[in-house]
């Protein structure tokens, strides 16, 4: 996959886990956002991964209409000829708030339309990937890693009551992993976004992306991530490892895994 001169590598995997009985993450894959017939410069690529929320009706089709409405402003022609006339760093990322917004909107409308629909919601982490940046946009617990000089990086931040309990200095950092309210979120699509985080990123070659529902790091620490990062083993993807090490843990959740991998 090749974004502006970077031949990009990357692989997807999601499962089910083995404990639910049906899979409520969402993810898409999205090459080339910005090119058309009309464009020859390449601007970019899309990864996203998307959590509805567990125990709510309509989780699973909330992380579905937050992934596709990714879809349809990042692939649909006219979407990307209009994207494109923008692409300075500030009008890339004012363009992925403004899709954020939109699909919590969309989300809302069903669930305040829908009486059992009424407590839907999903996290939904986005990278986009540019010749030499990156650009995230991020709500709920889902989250999106670095792997750098052999040093593993969390970009995102946890909209949990644990982590906002973190900030406030009630808990310890170590306290919150594994915490009851380690997965209370604090907003979500389509519950509610009043603080939507994004940051960007320079990338370097060797850089290596992971997006990942909480299905992966509940599952196995950070440690074990970057190791199979690392270190790939009997033929398998970084995906293949990273899916069977949560499920030789327990598998307790659904767990989905994009490895994007920068020369």
């Amino acid at each position: 996959m090749k974004t502006g001169s970077r031949d990009i590598g990357y692989c997807v995997k999601s499962h089910r886990g083995l404990k639910r009985s049906q899979n409520e993450d969402s993810h898409v894959v999205l090459t080339r956002i910005w090119n058309t017939d009309n464009l020859v410069a390449d601007a970019g690529s899309l990864f996203a991964v998307a959590d509805g929320i567990s125990g709510r009706t309509g989780g699973r089709i909330a992380s579905k209409m937050a992934i596709e409405g990714l879809r349809e402003r990042y692939s649909d022609r006219e979407a990307r000829l209009a994207i494109s006339r923008s692409r300075r760093p500030d009008e890339i990322m004012a363009n992925l708030e403004k899709a954020f917004f939109a699909i919590h909107e969309e989300i809302s409308r069903l669930a305040h339309s829908v009486v059992k629909y009424e407590h839907m919601g999903t996290t939904l982490s986005v990278l986009i990937l540019t010749d030499n940046m990156a650009y995230i946009a991020h709500v709920g617990d889902s989250r999106i890693y670095l792997l750098r000089d052999c040093h593993l990086k969390q970009l995102t931040r946890d909209d949990t009551i644990a982590q906002l309990s973190v900030e406030m200095g009630y808990l310890q950092a170590d306290e919150a992993q594994g915490h009851p309210l380690s997965h209370a979120l604090v907003q979500a699509l389509g519950q509610g976004v009043d603080d939507l985080y994004t940051k960007k990123v320079g990338i370097q070659s060797g850089d290596v992306f992971l997006l990942c529902s909480d299905g992966l790091y509940d599952m196995i620490s950070e440690g074990q991530i970057t190791e199979i990062l690392q270190t790939n083993t009997k033929g398998n993807t970084p995906c293949d490892s990273l899916i069977e090490a949560a499920l030789e843990n327990g598998g307790k959740d659904n767990v989905t895994v994009i490895v994007v991998n920068v020369p």
